[in-house]
């Protein structure tokens, strides 16, 4: 990601300064435009889109408001940091009237001022209108934990690293940066949804399909062929290597003649045995019940960072993990 930066500006010292300071300062790489009359900075306006607009309110022929006041006509929405000299505060708040995000006065075009405030608005500008700053902050410290982030259901919806943002919320702000193409997305894995209210946490529950108990056991199971009898093998078991059936109390003879071994079965509370149980589940957010074939399928996501999304995140978020110094570059 370079971002595209317009600097209008009359004074050669001031612009010169300003260069250093970004290319200093600045944690991505960039492409500043300088323009030194207001006609020049509109003309490039026309060319080119731009990130950000720099603007100084003393220019010569046309001053920083008649600019602001030619750029609405346009309908351009750029984002603008004004730029005035020391007293000029009642400038600075028509400024702000005509859509200037901030301004600064010429001391700190040097200055970290400048650099924090373009940090703020490109990233401002670049996350979606549903995605807050402090969201994003806790998104970038979790990618700065990992590079791949899971989302995951167990008997609630889980992050992978572990985030504070509640994860409902968290799932939101991702689905949004994918759409801006912050980041991307690849399906995980299906999950079962509520048909009633959509939510991903539902608990499993496995029923007697004969009754619709839900208290059920499992284990190894004998049949006594003889008397029809079936029961979990601890049932049968008298003594060491006797099994008696507890049903006719007929000892059991040769495996495959008279009895035979099932394997995990399932015995609810009103003794019914069965092989397969039915399988439910109950919402955990509006609590109904709901079978497998009314389910709703959802694609579980893991998410990692773009190019832009790391330029994004890493410009506007300090003490992430995710911010690197600047290389120092060469003129």
């Amino acid at each position: 990601m370079k971002l595209c930066i317009l600097y209008v500006e009359d004074n050669a010292n001031d612009q010169l300064i300003l260069k250093h300071s970004l290319e200093n300062n600045l944690p991505i790489d960039f492409d500043l435009t300088i323009a030194s009359t207001g006609k020049e900075g509109l003309n490039e306006v026309e060319k080119k889109k731009f990130d950000l607009i720099l603007l100084d309110y003393m220019l010569p022929a046309m001053s920083g408001i008649e600019f602001l006041n030619e750029l609405q006509k346009r309908k351009i929405q750029t984002p603008i940091i004004f730029v005035t000299s020391k007293g000029s505060e009642k400038i600075a708040v028509e400024a702000m009237k005509l859509g200037v995000i901030d301004y600064i006065v010429k001391d700190e075009i040097s200055s970290n001022r400048l650099i924090e405030s373009i940090r703020e608005i490109i990233t401002k500008s670049s996350l979606p209108d549903e995605v807050d700053m402090e969201t994003a902050k806790q998104i970038a410290k979790l990618f700065a934990e990992s590079s791949i982030m899971h989302i995951d259901v167990v008997e609630t919806l889980n992050s992978a690293p572990k985030s504070q943002i509640p994860v409902e919320k968290l799932v939101s702000a991702l689905k949004r940066m994918v759409e801006v193409g912050i980041l991307k997305a690849n399906p995980s894995r299906s999950v079962v949804a509520c048909p009633s209210c959509g939510s991903l946490t539902a608990s499993l529950r496995l029923q007697c399909p004969e009754c619709g108990d839900d208290q059920l056991k499992k284990g190894e199971s004998l049949e006594h062929l003889t008397c029809g009898n079936v029961d979990f093998e601890s049932k049968f078991k008298r003594g060491e290597d006797v099994l008696v059936c507890p049903k006719c109390e007929k000892k059991l003879k040769m495996i495959g003649v008279d009895y035979r071994r099932i394997k995990s079965w399932y015995k609810c509370s009103h003794n019914h045995f069965f092989g397969q149980p039915v399988v439910g589940f109950n919402c955990c957010f509006c609590k109904k019940d709901f079978t497998s074939e009314d389910a709703m399928l959802e694609m579980l996501q893991e998410y990692q960072l773009t190019e832009k999304g790391s330029d994004i995140l890493r410009l506007g978020l300090l003490g992430t993990g995710m911010t690197k110094r600047p290389e120092k570059r060469l003129n």
